[in-house]
C-alpha cells in the first residue's frame, strides 16, 4: 500500500509498504521524497485530484501556491495555481483551511474567509473562479465528497454552517433553495446554520471554536460531526435541529483532527497531547485508544478496505494501526520532518524496488 505525506519543509513523500508482510518487523518499505526544503513552501493540506486526465496529488502550500503533482513521474508538477489571499509575512500569515479537487473543480479556502471554486475544465482556470467571502477566523472547511457544490465550515466563534455555492452564484435566497434554512437574514448560499448549545450551569454562554469537521455519509449532506478547541465532539443532523443532537466532552485537551471511522457511526480523533481515540456517535462512548504517539497527530486517514488507521504528526512518524479491535501497531516509519497531512493511494501498487526498514532509515540520515 502506498501513502503520501506532506511536511512543514515543503517535501511530498511517497511511502510504500509491502502488502505481503505488513505486520512483520522486517516489512519492506520504500520511501521517495519530492521537492526541495523550503519552509515557506511548507505543505498544509493534501488531497487527490485529476488534471489533464492524469491523477495527481494536490498540495496547498504555506506561500499560497497549489501544486498538482504527478506521483507516477517522480513528483513532477503538472500545473499550479496561486491563492492571492495567502501572504508570507508576520502581519498577514494566512493559512489554507480547506482543499478539494476532482476532474472539473478545484476548491480552496483560507482562514480569512476566502473560498474559491476554480473550473479546471475551462481553458483559463485562473479566470474562471467563483469566490465567496465568508467571515474570518475560520479553522476548517470540508467539501462534500459527491455533492461538490455543498461545503461546511466553522472556526473561532464561527459555528457550523453549510453552504451551496450554486445558490450563492445565482444570488437566490437560501429560504427558496433549501428546506433546512429558517433564517431569512442569512446571506445567499447558506442552506443551514448551527445554533449554539444552551448556556452552562452558571448561565454563561458556551464558547465556540471548531477545529475540524466531517460529513458522515457520502450520499447524504445532512449529518456532520465537529471537533472543538474546547475538547467537544458534536453531532449535527441538519434535518432535525440547529443545535447538536449529540454533545460529548472528551478529556481535557483540544481536538486537532477528525476522521470518519470504520463506518458512519464511528469517528476517530486526535488531541494536542498525542491521544488518538475512536468514539461511537450513537452513544457518545469512547471505543478505542491507539497508543505509541509522542506528539500531536495532525493527519488521520482510514483505509476502509483493509481496516487500517494511518496517522502522521509532530513526532515525524507515519504509523499504521489495525482497527479490528486489537489496535496493533503494524508499521512505524520515521520521515525526518514534522508531518502535516496524510493521503492513501487506493490504486494497486505494481512491483517496486523495496528496501528494508532499517536501510530506509539509514538512507534518510545520509541525505
Amino acid at each position: 500500500m502506498r501513502y503520501y505525506t506532506g511536511d512543514e519543509l515543503g517535501l511530498l513523500k511517497s511511502i510504500t509498504v509491502h502488502e505481503t508482510s505488513p505486520s512483520e518487523e522486517t516489512a519492506s518499505v520504500a520511501i521517495k521524497s519530492w521537492g526541495k526544503i523550503n519552509r515557506e513552501e511548507g505543505i498544509q493540506i493534501l488531497c487527490h485530484g485529476v488534471i489533464e486526465n492524469r491523477k495527481a496529488i494536490v498540495a496547498a502550500r504555506q506561500n499560497g501556491r497549489i501544486d498538482f503533482i504527478d506521483p507516477n513521474e517522480d513528483g513532477k508538477i503538472i500545473t499550479k495555481f496561486t491563492e492571492d489571499s495567502i501572504k508570507v509575512n508576520e502581519r498577514n500569515k494566512g493559512i489554507f483551511i480547506g482543499l478539494f479537487a476532482n476532474d472539473r473543480t478545484l476548491v480552496t479556502a483560507t482562514d480569512g474567509g476566502t473560498v474559491c471554486y476554480r473550473s479546471l475544465a475551462s481553458e483559463d482556470p485562473e479566470h474562471t473562479v467563483t469566490t465567496l467571502t465568508l467571515s474570518p477566523d475560520l479553522c476548517r472547511l470540508r467539501v462534500h465528497t459527491k455533492e461538490h457544490h455543498i461545503f461546511a465550515c466553522g472556526g473561532k466563534e464561527r459555528d457550523l454552517s453549510v453552504w451551496d455555492v450554486n445558490a450563492h452564484s445565482s444570488g437566490i435566497s437560501p429560504s427558496i433553495t433549501s428546506k433546512y434554512t429558517r433564517n431569512k437574514k442569512d446571506p445567499p448560499g447558506v442552506i443551514w446554520k448551527a445554533k449554539n448549545v444552551k448556556n452552562d450551569f452558571l448561565d454563561m454562554r458556551v464558547p465556540v471554536w471548531i477545529t475540524d469537521l466531517q460529513f458522515l455519509n457520502d450520499d447524504d449532506v445532512s449529518k456532520l460531526v465537529t471537533g472543538t478547541r474546547h475538547h467537544q465532539i458534536r453531532l449535527y443532523d441538519i434535518k432535525a435541529a440547529r443545535r447538536p443532537v449529540l454533545d460529548v466532552t472528551t478529556g481535557e485537551h483540544p481536538v486537532v483532527a477528525l476522521v470518519r471511522g470504520k463506518n458512519s457511526n464511528e469517528v476517530v480523533f486526535s488531541d494536542t497531547v498525542g491521544n488518538v481515540q475512536s468514539l461511537d456517535i450513537r452513544t457518545g462512548k469512547l471505543l478505542e485508544r491507539y497508543k505509541g504517539f509522542a506528539g500531536t497527530a495532525r493527519g488521520l486517514a482510514v483505509d476502509h478496505q483493509r481496516s487500517l488507521l494511518i496517522t502522521v504528526g509532530l513526532d515525524r512518524f507515519l504509523r499504521i494501526h489495525k482497527m479490528d479491535g486489537t489496535r496493533d501497531l503494524l508499521q512505524k516509519v520515521y520521515l525526518k520532518h514534522r508531518l502535516t497531512d496524510i493521503l492513501i493511494d487506493t490504486d494497486d501498487v505494481e512491483s517496486i524496488n523495496t528496501v528494508p526498514q532499517v536501510e530506509a532509515d539509514d538512507e534518510l540520515w545520509k541525505t
